[in-house]
């Protein structure tokens, strides 16, 4: 019985964090989906335009393929793989569906519902669970649906006991050095060739801390549970608390309850909080996001016309792959920044992709130039020492089109963007 994870339109409830990467892909704590799955699932299914870049990701996993094994179970990729109960599925008939509310859950289809299940992925539609031609006594409701994300501040609220869970597995490959100060009795695990500066505070008392391989961390505090990548550097003064900071980060300031994903620069003072930001993020010094209101009541987010309550007081801002933001940018809580924004000033409202937002600064927003937007990026992989692939050009092009729409809506123009 082999996996295949697959999309459901909920995709866009995450944008734009998910408009480059399947949702299978989104770092819920220090792990995707994908990756807490134990046995490495074989078939991905996901947005057609984002097959290339899925692809470089997982090269050992065939990426939307043209057939797939009639004994394949489906699950959702936003479902996390502990809320699924093999033994319940050996149970039941050779087809068979799972379903939450209207959601698909966990599937086994026959050859038909699944060309229909694989071309609606690849569309990015909705599925219509009342399509998919199983029996009656197959089509089971789930009890609850614990485990399954639907909207992008569940990754907020899950952070810290995933991260708990996550860094209380990890395994030492190095031996602190002399003069770092270790509070609690949660797991601390150093990554091989890891420094850790004299005079850092490592705070273990409510989770465990994990500091990734040849990674350096100057005198700082981390506050568990904590997960600093390989080869990020930590710059003095450093305050890390309840985070995830992804692979080879520059990261300096304030972190609270937030992730920061691969390759992103927040080098200087600043506050990021219960946030989520993206691969490939410049933050500028002294860029702050909020993530109270000063009612304590709950934080509204946009979806479309329309706010929605998320149920929590303490949000903050969801930043997509490649944002730039400039000197002192100061970003409303609850905040949707898109792929490859720049951001100048006080940001209060979203911000579609591929816009550069000077409001504030009494400038008016401005379309980038796709090539521009292509230029910065390739200039950005280069100081990682990395080469921009032609899928994930391709995926920058096919963005700049798909969210042509939001910018027209939003009144953003063509033209020169002037301070």
């Amino acid at each position: 019985m082999g996996i295949a994870l697959f999309e459901d339109s909920h995709w866009q409830n995450f944008s734009p964090i998910s408009l480059t990467k399947a949702t299978f892909d989104i770092k819920v704590g220090a792990r995707s989906f994908f990756e807490e799955h134990q046995a490495m699932p074989e078939v991905l299914l996901t947005r057609e335009y984002l097959a290339g870049v899925t692809g470089e990701r997982h090269v050992q996993c065939k990426v939307n393929p043209s057939s797939i094994d009639g004994d394949t179970v489906f699950v959702n990729g936003l479902l996390h793989p502990g809320a699924i109960y093999p033994e319940r599925l050996q149970k039941v008939a050779r087809t068979f569906v799972i379903i939450a509310g209207d959601r698909l859950l966990v599937a086994r289809l026959g050859r038909k519902d699944t060309e229909y299940l694989a071309d609606y992925v690849a569309a990015g539609k909705k599925i219509d669970v009342r399509n998919f031609d199983v029996d009656k006594s197959t089509k089971l409701k789930a009890e609850e649906s614990q485990g399954l994300l639907s909207e992008p501040w569940d990754i907020i609220t899950l952070l810290e006991n995933a991260l708990a869970i996550q860094t209380a597995k990890m395994q030492s490959e190095s031996d602190l050095g002399p003069g770092v100060r270790v509070a609690g009795n949660h797991t601390i695990a150093i990554g091989k060739n890891a420094s850790v500066e004299e005079g850092t505070v490592l705070d273990a008392r409510q989770g465990g801390i994990y500091i990734g391989r040849d990674a350096y961390v100057a005198t700082s505090r981390i506050v568990g549970p904590a997960y600093v990548g390989t080869r990020t550097q930590v710059k003095q003064f450093t305050i890390i608390e309840s985070s995830y900071v992804g692979h080879n980060c520059r990261v300096a300031g304030e972190i609270e309850h937030s992730v920061i994903s691969d390759h992103t620069n927040k080098a200087h003072a600043g506050f990021i909080g219960h946030s989520y930001v993206g691969e490939w993020v410049n933050v500028g010094a002294m860029t702050t996001t909020s993530d109270l209101k000063m009612t304590y009541g709950n934080i509204k987010v946009g979806s479309g016309k329309a706010k929605l309550d998320t149920g929590q007081n303490k949000v903050g801002s969801f930043i997509a792959d490649m944002a730039k933001l400039s000197i002192g940018t100061l970003i409303y809580s609850g905040g949707r920044i898109g792929v490859s924004s720049h951001l100048h000033g006080l940001v209060a409202q979203d911000v579609p992709s591929f816009t550069i937002y000077g409001v504030s600064v009494g400038a008016r927003n401005a379309e980038l130039e796709l090539r521009s937007a292509i230029e910065t990026q390739k200039k950005m992989m280069s100081r990682r020492s990395q080469t921009m692939s032609k899928a994930y050009e391709q995926m920058i092009k096919d963005v700049f089109s798909i969210t042509a729409i939001d910018r027209k809506r939003a009144g953003v123009r063509k033209g020169k963007f002037a301070l």
